[in-house]
């Protein structure tokens, strides 16, 4: 292949023709250098080629030819651009003549795919600088088909083009007029009716085009400008009130029209109403406009002439439809009643409280404000509240607070920010608490020893998901794991020993925590009452704490009957000490001989009444649910909902889109995960409206 094409300074002529081509298989283009010299010596030499494989996706052989083409002109753009030739110089050939169609032929009368593409031709190449080639004379035919090695060597046509293209006498043909109808889209006929006042028809398409009373008002009020317009009458750049109510009466009639057209006739005619007319009770008659109005019992109140002859509206219509909602507007979104009572001004439509009912059930910002979220069914009580189990060996933790501390005793002592970490038995509902100088998760940590050491080691903790509580969980992990414990060797061996399993409440859930936030009401039930905004130190407010911590367990666990004959109700107290930890001291047994056999069998005896008491008085307690008693059908997938969280800014409604649930824990409730239209919101939420719509 020669390197130099033949262009010179002194050439007459210097062209560029392309010639494009497809098959099932691939379609090409391909680019020819013509260089006219001085002395009429014509030199062809070929530039540039480019072929793609057809899409896997079968497709029509006229749309591959339009590809080739496409392809053809972006590989003359891209070869004038580097030769510095001007694209007027550029001639494009296909054998294609539905392509030539679609292109002497506007964009817009094609389908999308066929518009595009010619859309990209059109802006590099003109109509006019494509032309017809005959198969046989097309060079890119065995770039799209294919060919041999041993045939490609001696395929002239390849190298230097079409024989006639080396004619010094060459013309380029005028393109003749093609027509197709391939890929043809429908033509779509819209039909426009003008509505005279005088003669209105049943149906106007303003009334059902438009959802809002006002756009729809003022729309054929536009119309009927217009029509007046056209004999000669001038009108003011805006809307005056007269023609805005003159099109308003224009709709009433057809509506009128539409659903009353004997009445109308009886009326116009002095003939009385057919006897089974639903308007017969409200004696109708037409008013100066010809519009049917009620004749009422009120003609010698003082109201207005459309209180006391308001206009009969049916009330399948979809004009009374956008009355009743424009009336709900102007109502600032009234309930059925005010509503009610605006569209009566003016209109009485027929059987108007139903139709009322129904638009304000479509009303969204209505809905948003007046259902209720959803509530599931209250749930089982796990197995760690019902099953039996030594105090504190299954416990719930939680912090209450802050409480101001002292750091010393005397005048002009600072205080710093307190906090109290509250460890509740899941079982018996034993309350432990202890004074926590800090929210860190080693002020947790150090707390917990402490209770441990006291209490004994549990087997398992549940509490919220605080960033103190998941360290701590973490803390212990790897103490579990390393086996290195700076608290006491015996609390180390013991929870290295059972490892204490750690469970974190699902998030936004503070119902699955209801016994610890219980005990945290509790103590800050006595603690306001005794404190009385008093500082205390930390000493000081250990033993407080430790004497709550008394008056909590002792507590009864269970309303005792009236006709009960045991006076002494269970307190978590006595699976603590064996009784309530604030009665009086019993009488002394220090001097009593009781052997150790008998001490041991007595103690097993009380520990089983106190159990027994557990199983027979607390527990059956537990059965009623005082809320959530009602089974509401839960968000399926799909389903539009409104997301209702307290954590909101005021006045923002989320709205979202269910896409997968997630069963909780013990399958108390569902963790819905919602997609919000407006905000790439992904996140588990608690409170949802589901909203009465399909789209």
């Amino acid at each position: 292949m020669p390197r130099w094409v033949g262009v010179r300074q002194d050439a007459s002529d210097i062209q560029l023709h392309g010639y494009c081509d497809a098959s099932n298989d691939a379609y090409a283009a391909v680019v020819y250098l013509r260089v006219v010299d001085h002395e009429g010596n014509v030199t062809v030499h070929l530039v540039a080629a480019r072929t793609k494989v057809c899409p896997i996706r079968q497709i029509s052989t006229p749309r591959l030819e339009l590809s080739g083409a496409v392809l053809l002109s972006k590989l003359l753009a891209e070869v004038s651009t580097v030769l510095s030739m001007p694209v007027s110089h550029c001639r494009a050939w296909t054998d294609s003549t539905i392509v030539l169609a679609w292109l002497q032929g506007e964009p817009n009368r094609w389908t999308t795919f066929v518009a595009n593409r010619v859309t990209e031709i059109l802006s590099i190449l003109n109509h006019d600088q494509w032309a017809h080639v005959e198969s046989t004379s097309n060079p890119a035919d065995c770039a799209s088909r294919g060919m041999s090695p041993s045939d490609f060597i001696q395929f002239e046509l390849w190298v230097h083009g079409p024989a006639w293209l080396h004619d010094p006498n060459y013309q380029h043909p005028t393109s003749e007029p093609v027509s197709t109808e391939l890929e043809a889209k429908p033509m779509k006929v819209q039909v426009c009716t003008v509505l005279s006042p005088a003669q209105p028809s049943e149906e106007l398409s303003a009334w059902t085009k438009y959802s809002s009373l006002t756009k729809a008002v003022r729309v054929v009020a536009y119309c009927l400008r217009f029509c007046k317009k056209l004999k000669g009458e001038s009108f003011p750049s805006y809307l005056t009130a007269r023609e805005l109510d003159n099109a308003l009466k224009v709709g009433i009639k057809a509506s009128q029209l539409s659903a009353f057209p004997r009445e109308l006739t009886n009326l116009n005619n002095s003939n009385p109403l057919p006897r089974r007319s639903i308007i017969l009770s409200l004696c109708p008659f037409l008013d100066e406009d010809g519009i049917m109005r009620t004749r009422g019992r009120i003609e010698h109140s003082d109201h207005s002439y459309n209180v006391k002859h308001p206009i009969i509206m049916p009330h399948d219509h979809h004009l009374s439809k956008l009355i009743v909602s424009d009336a709900h507007s102007r109502t600032l979104h009234g309930g059925p009643q005010l509503t009610l009572n605006y569209v009566r001004s003016k209109f009485l439509i027929i059987n108007a409280k139903s139709l009322i009912r129904h638009i304000l059930s479509k009303c969204v910002r209505c809905i948003k404000y007046k259902v209720t979220k959803t509530q599931p069914f209250m749930a089982d009580l796990p197995s760690s509240r019902v099953t039996v189990a030594r105090p504190f060996h299954r416990t719930g933790c939680d912090y209450a607070g802050p409480i101001n501390i002292r750091i010393s005793k005397g005048r002009g002592c600072k205080s710093y920010k307190g906090y109290i970490a509250l460890f509740v038995c899941m079982v018996t509902r034993c309350i432990h608490l202890e004074a926590v100088s800090s929210l860190t998760t080693e002020g947790f940590l150090a707390a917990y020893r402490r209770f441990v050491a006291r209490r004994g080691p549990c087997k398992e903790i549940w509490s919220d998901n605080g960033s103190n509580f998941v360290g701590a969980s973490k803390e212990l992990r790897i103490l579990f794991q390393q086996g290195e414990a700076s608290v006491m060797k015996e609390v180390a061996e013991a929870l290295a020993n059972e490892g204490t399993e750690w469970h974190f409440i699902p998030p936004r859930a503070p119902n699955f925590g209801g016994l610890w936030e219980a005990g945290v009401a509790s103590t800050k039930y006595h603690l306001k009452r005794v404190l009385d905004g008093t500082t205390l130190t930390f000493e000081e407010l250990s033993t407080v704490l430790a004497q709550a911590e008394a008056c909590l367990n002792s507590r009864p666990m269970y309303q005792l009957p009236s006709n009960e004959v045991d006076t002494s109700p269970l307190t978590p107290g006595h699976f603590l000490v064996g009784e309530a930890l604030v009665t009086a001291p019993d009488r002394n047994y220090e001097d009593s001989k009781i052997s150790p056999l008998h001490r041991w069998q007595l103690t097993q005896k009380i520990m089983q009444q106190f159990w027994r008491k557990w199983s027979q008085e607390y527990l059956t307690t537990l059965y009623q649910r005082y809320k959530w008693t009602k089974v509401t059908p839960e968000p399926q997938v799909g389903d539009v909902v409104l997301v209702k969280e307290d954590d909101l800014p005021p006045s923002m409604w989320l709205y979202g889109l269910v896409q997968e649930k997630h069963p909780g824990p013990d399958n108390v409730t569902r963790v819905v995960t919602l997609k919000c239209k407006h905000s790439k919101l992904m996140r588990p939420v608690s409170k949802l409206i589901v909203l009465p719509v399909a789209n």
